[in-house]
């Protein structure tokens, strides 16, 4: 899920205090705890508990590889990246975590991950079969910490039978937003909505406001990440949109507050809201909901040139390990385009993995095109603090305690301070 988690600003503040990027070594096969992977050994792999292939996916390494067995924890999103922060700070974590791709800079900033640099070369990994975003977001000062297995942006799902109730071309989406603007207000009638956004998850908020202020030609740092743009105009329009479509035009369902995109799904599959953001993993769920959706998938509404954000997963190793070579093993493995097409609920990071047939579906087509056009969000330590800022700041306008321009205001206030920090 273009899925980012909560994570807290004062636990990120405290974790890179007196750390860097330097020293954050390992990765070749005569580094301390690099093991053989011909010895039985034991890897610990901390994993997301919406990987619900990983059992068969442990099961065909392990049958390659009898020497290696796999222990996963899973994890749900709440709470995962502090957990996460807090083992590599103090060096007694698993063997392998699985990590949203905005987590590999700050967790690498701890020095608790393992440079893989080593390893790919040794065993040639095409890293030219990735794509471009995928394989930027695992790098910090030129070196990789983690491979992409994963790799997804947000399209726009919406109801077929709701447009034509309202006299809405249904053979294709909104193509900006001013179409969503106009379309959402025919498609509001009594308890259904027009558009359904969230308003609480920090991950699912800010990854559908950056979606859109992306969309709309802004960005949400200055070009060198060390300003906010919030307040520019094309980032700004953005955010009060995301307000107003709630707070002024109300075609927005009236929990958006109680809202996370969960929720949002659950409206969409019981005929409540005409459209709304998400990924290749809402497909399923909505038709399991229910067998008579109409759905149509189309890009996220573009006013300028479209550039949606890119999210995903990787794993790396950490530098705890006793066994880096084996745990190389398991990655080398599973990001495979066969394997990590099996193993990804949404796409797989590698570009040949594009024909695999769980990808032929015309619904997930428009998903898996919008992937050209995906941009990685800034990779700095100090990004999993901006976004709970701004999404603190937009929670006081989406409640009517603030305008959308002052919250934005207070919002770049305190990032500049943030980025000012040395």
């Amino acid at each position: 899920m273009p899925s980012a988690v909560k994570t807290s600003a004062s636990l990120i503040t405290a974790i890179l205090v007196g750390t860097s990027l330097t020293g954050c070594t390992g990765g070749n096969s005569t580094s301390g705890g690099a093991a053989s992977s011909d010895k039985p050994v034991e890897l610990t792999y901390w994993d997301g508990a919406f990987n619900t292939n990983t059992p068969a996916i442990v099961k065909k390494f392990e049958e390659k590889y009898p020497n290696i067995k796999i222990k996963v924890q899973t994890f749900p999103d709440a709470g995962m990246s502090d957990k996460y922060l807090l083992a590599l700070k103090q060096k007694n974590g698993p063997d392998l975590m699985d990590m949203a791709v905005d987590w590999v800079t700050p967790f690498a900033a701890t020095g608790g991950l393992v440079a893989l640099d080593d390893y790919i070369k040794k065993d040639n990994v095409d890293l030219k079969d990735f794509y471009d975003g995928a394989i930027s977001v695992t790098k910090v000062n030129d070196k990789m910490y983690a491979l992409p297995y994963r790799s997804e942006t947000h399209g726009l799902i919406y109801n077929k039978k709701l447009f034509d109730a309202a006299g809405i071309d249904s053979k294709k989406g909104p193509e900006n937003w001013n179409q969503v603007l106009e379309q959402t207000q025919k498609l509001t009638k009594g308890d259904t909505f027009g558009i359904a956004l969230p308003g609480t998850n920090v991950g699912n908020v800010t990854t559908q406001l950056f979606n859109m202020i992306q969309s709309n030609g802004g960005s949400v740092l200055n070009k060198d990440n060390t300003k906010s743009a919030l307040t520019e105009p094309a980032a700004m329009e953005m955010a009060k949109l995301y307000v107003e479509l709630f707070t002024k035009y109300k075609v927005v369902p009236n929990s958006m507050l109680q809202n996370d995109n969960i929720a949002n799904r659950n409206l969409f599959a019981n005929d409540k809201v005409g459209m709304y953001m998400s990924g290749i993993y809402d497909i399923d769920p909505i038709k399991q909901a229910n067998a008579n959706a109409q759905l149509g998938v189309a890009m996220v509404p573009a006013n300028k040139d479209r550039k949606t954000i890119l999210g995903g997963w990787a794993v790396g190793v950490t530098t705890a390990s006793k066994n880096q070579e084996a745990a190389w093993k398991f990655i080398q493995f599973i990001s495979q385009p066969d394997i990590s097409a099996e193993y990804s609920v949404t796409f797989s990071s590698r570009k040949s993995a594009a024909n695999n047939p769980k990808y032929q579906d015309p619904l997930v087509k428009p998903l898996l095109d919008a992937l050209v056009y995906a941009q990685p969000l800034p990779q700095i330590p100090q990004w999993n603090q901006i976004k709970q800022i701004i999404f603190d700041n937009l929670q006081t306008a989406l409640s009517g305690k603030s305008t959308t321009e002052d919250a934005m205001n207070l919002a770049s206030k305190a990032i500049d301070e943030l980025l000012s920090k040395k």
